[in-house]
């Protein structure tokens, strides 16, 4: 029989029992089991190792699922599943067939929602408290939300109709670590630091320098009264904030103290009035001492560093070509959403401090900023992950196309991205950015392609996306000038009789490996590289369809609206109605998590997937003899 204590709690009831001596062995065991787990698997690591004590002690007080609680977001949810039933499954977390490494109803009913964004979960958790309110229900809503998600516009809407509605069976748990993925920003951050260097509040603290000169033990007391200042500070101005917005605030709270938190938690179930906000302050990394030391690189440590094939990533390209404009021109800038070490504008902002902007999660705030900084002569580079630029398509069409403004859009992490599955493939900015007027939208089949499309993005005179892949690039020798390419127009990789692939970005490279396992079984394939989605090469589209008559698209976008229909409008527009086109993409589902390798493979997006299909569509006989 196992000695772990944890190995002991098949759910939330089994917590109630233990003494606090105990859960600190649960908590210990917890931790180890993520650390152990996620430093060989991959995953978001230390905010998880955060809110061990906070997710245990939640469980304690409240009785999960009849009460809801509601994560923000769903990625630090490892000791919640721990110790919900699903301990023995934790060691297939983010495989294919294993765990979510997010939070998934269909695993759990203790699982709210699979929610993967920040910013949403006070609004989710109000919609939930109303619902149990029209119920007539006497069940709990806790909503558990981070401090970097409080940089997000729509934590704020959310806050503002909290204390309108005043819902009577809602908690909001302010979970502190002062970080989101990047350090902080924002007027939060630097609330505190404002007061104390407001020129009234020094000027108070240097007459009481002044004073203690003037009397005997004067510097002792000043110390003693500093301190007390200082302590009265970080209580009063939270408390001051909080309850002047409408809520009841409670705290600070020692995120890692048991009797604290479970003291704090019940003394808001039995507050009345306000809705309470409890403030929790936590340590990003706790016990795990690597990643309290770099939280930022262990947030998610398995986020591939393009070491393994030698070759930089798509987004150190990125960076790298930035600084080279950066270099000749002082109107270049870059922007991006708390995301500056995953997009690669860390490095550029390490050069070029006053240029690089984070503006925290707020997308939306990103892509207008980035127009008024085009409106008024800069040349802005607002990098963003592409399943999050989705949270900015009214400001994409309304302040940068409507406009005709020079901002380039960055949708890093564009396509499949493997282990964190549905809610962060970017599978749509294909779709929903070629819709768009004035806008351009390309990607790169290599990192040649991409310095390249950086520096004609720079060039061009309006709006400009760029979708780039996750991770290593392939290893293309970098020409040594930067060139403006012609817009509009593909490539041809190789020359084909048969059949000819256009595959986008990164697709294209499974695309030039299928064409050579084609040749294998005497079929010519040639290969294209459109570089552009739009405006589309329709010479070079043409061309493939005269000669062949046989045309395959392949694109990490999905299928409805993106770039194979972008292919099939142009043919039935010029007339071309006897060309059979074959497109592979992405389907209209959600991708379930797992490696990027087994995605590409079950959605025919790998060489052998590719070879697959067009041997059964366009030369089935072949394919029976082959099989």
């Amino acid at each position: 029989m196992s000695s772990r204590l944890l190995d002991r709690i098949d759910a939330p009831a089994d917590l109630k029992a233990l003494g606090y001596p105990e859960l600190e062995q649960v908590a210990q065991e917890a931790r180890d089991t993520i650390i152990s787990v996620i430093t060989e698997r991959g995953g978001h690591l230390a905010s998880n190792l955060g809110v061990v004590e906070l997710t245990i002690a939640l469980h304690r007080v409240f009785d999960s699922p009849r009460d809801r609680i509601v994560w923000d977001t769903t990625n630090q949810l490892y000791t919640h599943k721990l110790v919900t039933g699903r301990r023995d499954e934790f060691k297939d977390i983010r495989l294919e067939g294993g765990l979510s490494g997010f939070g998934e109803p269909s695993e759990s009913p203790h699982d709210t929602l699979c929610a993967g964004h920040a910013g949403t979960g006070l609004s989710i958790a109000l919609g939930v408290a109303q619902a149990e309110a029209n119920r007539k229900s006497d069940s709990w809503t806790i909503a558990v939300v981070g401090d970097g998600a409080m940089t997000s516009g729509s934590s704020f809407e959310a806050l503002n109709n909290i204390v309108h509605l005043n819902p009577e069976k809602m908690i909001v748990v302010l979970n502190d670590n002062g970080m989101s993925i990047s350090e902080n920003i924002g007027f939060l951050t630097n609330w505190r630091k404002r007061v104390i260097t407001h020129p009234e509040y020094q000027a108070m603290i240097g007459r009481m320098r002044a004073l203690s000169k003037r009397v005997p033990t004067g510097d002792a007391i000043y110390r003693l009264v500093k301190r007390f200042n200082d302590g009265l500070d970080s209580i009063i101005l939270p408390t001051v904030f909080w309850n002047e917005m409408g809520f009841q605030y409670l705290g600070p709270v020692d995120g890692h103290d048991f009797k604290q938190i479970e003291e704090t938690l019940y003394q808001a179930k039995n507050s009345g009035g306000a809705v309470p906000l409890i403030h929790v302050v936590t340590h990003k990394g706790h016990g795990y001492e690597p990643a309290e030391d770099d939280p930022v690189r262990f947030h998610q440590p398995s986020s591939p560093l393009g070491a393994g094939s030698g070759a930089p990533t798509y987004s150190q390209v990125f960076a790298q070509t930035m600084k080279r404009l950066m270099r000749e021109d002082e109107q270049v800038v870059g922007i991006s959403a708390a995301m500056l070490e995953g997009t690669g504008l860390e490095e550029v902002r390490r050069e070029f401090p006053e240029r690089v902007f984070d503006v925290g999660i707020a997308e939306q705030h990103a892509v207008s900023m980035g127009a008024g900084m085009a409106s008024a002569g800069l040349n802005p580079f607002v990098s963003i992950y592409s399943t999050f630029l989705q949270r900015a398509f009214d400001q994409v069409v309304h302040d940068v196309c409507l406009q005709n403004l020079p901002v380039t859009i960055i949708a890093d992490r564009a396509g499949i991205v493997g282990e964190d599955g549905k809610t962060h493939h970017g599978a749509f900015d294909v779709s929903y950015l070629r819709c768009l007027p004035n806008a351009v939208v390309a990607a790169p089949m290599d990192e040649n392609d991409l310095q390249h499309l950086i520096y004609t993005a720079y060039k061009h005179p309006g709006p400009f996306a760029i979708r780039i892949a996750r991770g290593a690039a392939v290893g293309a020798p970098l020409d040594d000038h930067l060139k403006e390419l012609p817009i509009g127009r593909g490539s041809v990789v190789q020359e084909g009789r048969d059949v000819v692939i256009f595959g986008l970005g990164k697709a294209a490279n499974a695309a030039v490996e299928a064409a050579d396992k084609l040749a294998d079984f005497g079929i010519s394939c040639g290969v294209v590289n459109p570089i552009f989605v739009k405006p589309l090469d329709v010479d070079l589209l043409f061309d493939a369809a005269r000669s062949t008559r046989r045309i395959v698209t392949v694109e990490e976008n999905v299928l409805a609206g993106g770039f194979g229909s972008a292919v099939l409008e142009a043919l039935a527009e010029a007339g071309f109605g006897d060309v059979v086109v074959h497109r592979i993409g992405m389907p209209d589902s959600f991708i379930e998590h797992g490696t990027a390798a087994d995605q590409r493979r079950r959605l025919n997006l790998d060489a052998e997937g590719i070879v697959d299909q067009i041997l059964g569509v366009f030369f089935p006989e072949t394919a029976a003899r082959a099989s």
